[in-house]
């Protein structure tokens, strides 16, 4: 995955988003975390998008943050 180019300030296009989507989805699925479990997949996304604004885009360093967010969620 590479940055669009279109990201100002924390703002993501479309594209972006797109990929960041797919990324929480299969991590999600992964793990089990149903599509209507909003806490824990906003958990898993947003450890992805702190990754991705941080320059960290390829797609196994997003699994990687979004497993670690899903961690955080049992130890929290």
């Amino acid at each position: 995955m590479s940055k669009s180019g279109n990201m100002v300030s924390g703002i993501f296009d479309t594209t972006d988003m797109d990929e960041l989507s797919r990324v929480v989805d299969a991590v999600c699925s992964e793990l089990g975390i149903e599509a209507t479990d909003a806490k824990r997949r906003e958990r898993v996304a947003r450890r992805m998008l702190a990754s991705w604004e941080a320059g960290r885009r390829t797609p196994l360093v997003l699994v990687q943050a979004g497993l670690d967010g899903a961690l955080c969620q049992k130890t929290a």
